[in-house]
């Protein structure tokens, strides 16, 4: 990513410690950083980013090697790891990181938009727009619609009638949100996402199938992530909920009347049924498949392609189709990775049993 910003003006919107081994100073006001980069592919003029993700993350002798052999000019890090290299030394690197991203973009949108609304643009004289919302080219906004200051609509984007899109919103292009929709502050949207789109609801009658109308919403709260192609489908009465701070990531599907708790992550092509209700702060694999109208618990967990079909309580952590306790999968794993070495043994016993009785068959013609 092109950054074209002075070794100072990074050091004050990241709020960074400058940290330099080398004998030569450094004037920060004229230092130019060019690039954000990886530590393999930076240059001098460049700054690459050392992420701390959590407890459970260390530095192994690979990262160590790679920080070593890196050019980059200055890393950006909560620590100094080889102290041959400079530093901007910050307390959340990906706080900082996100920080620069964050203001790189509204410098470029700033640049490129001196018009906020294109001309190309379709806004309903019944829409209300705030200050500061960029609506870029071939949007369309229909009829009582809201979006609060500073939010941000992509080209070719359909926002439907009465729909509440919040503060510092950012929806990429092609984005698709359907009537009466609501959406928090700070929640990002990916390109080729559809939100409020009708539920799979129908009644089996003599006839065939027949559509029931769904007639509910879809709430997204506040600071939320919706991957690219997800499918967010409208209540057929009430809401579908997203809670705050719900990370969602590509090609995931969430039927009607889903409500989905606070802080819970969505692996890509995940699929949760209509109904279910999952609670705060769980974790859910990629390819998992939730039934409809199950109940999972607060901070549970569940295994990439898993399959759930029942209840599951807080806390647990679930593998398998059906899903059940990780640690009872795991015993059955290694159960099932024996089964040839079984099979044998099982046979070769058996072929033992049918000889002793054939040895005894044959005897009993004499006694």
């Amino acid at each position: 990513m092109q950054v074209n910003l002075t070794l100072g003006e990074i050091k004050k919107i990241t709020g960074a410690l400058v940290e330099i081994s080398a004998d030569a100073p450094i004037e920060y006001d004229s230092f130019l950083i060019k690039n954000i980069s990886s530590l393999e592919n930076s240059g001098i003029q460049d700054i690459a980013i050392l992420m701390d993700r959590g407890e459970s993350s260390v530095f192994d002798n690979v990262s160590i090697e790679k920080i070593k052999n890196s050019k980059a000019g200055f890393i950006l890090s909560k620590e100094v790891i080889c102290l041959e290299k400079k530093y901007l030394l910050v307390d959340d690197p990906i706080k900082a990181f996100s920080n620069l991203v964050d203001f790189l973009n509204k410098k470029d949108l700033q640049k490129n938009c001196a018009d906020l609304i294109d001309d190309s643009a379709f806004v309903s004289e019944t829409a209300k727009i705030a200050q500061g919302v960029i609506i870029q080219q071939n949007s369309v906004i229909l009829d009582g619609t809201i979006i609060e200051g500073d939010s941000f609509i992509g080209a070719q984007c359909f926002v439907g009638k009465n729909v509440f899109i919040g503060s510092n919103v950012k929806i990429y292009p092609g984005v698709k949100i359907l009537d009466n929709c609501v959406i928090g502050n700070n929640t990002i949207i990916h390109s080729g996402t559809v939100i409020g789109s009708d539920g799979f609801g129908y009644s089996v009658t003599k006839m065939g199938l027949k559509k029931i109308p769904q007639i509910g919403i879809v709430k997204i709260g506040n600071d939320v992530e919706i991957g690219a192609n997800c499918s967010i489908d409208r209540a057929a009465f009430d809401q579908t909920v997203i809670g705050n701070g719900v990370k969602i990531d590509n090609m995931v599907h969430v039927a009607h009347n889903v409500v989905i708790g606070d802080h819970t992550v969505i692996l890509a092509q995940t699929g949760i049924a209509g109904g279910a209700i999952i609670g705060f702060g769980c974790q859910i694999g990629g390819q998992v498949a939730i039934k409809d109208h199950i109940k999972i618990g607060n901070g549970a967990k569940i295994v990439s392609k898993s399959g759930v079909m029942k209840d599951i309580e807080s806390n647990q952590v679930v593998c398998g189709i059906p899903a059940i306790q990780f640690n009872q999968w795991k015993r059955i794993s290694v159960v099932l990775n024996k089964l040839p070495e079984y099979f044998k043994t099982l046979a070769k016993i058996q072929n033992f049993i049918e000889k002793k009785e054939s040895k005894k068959s044959f005897w009993s013609r004499f006694f």
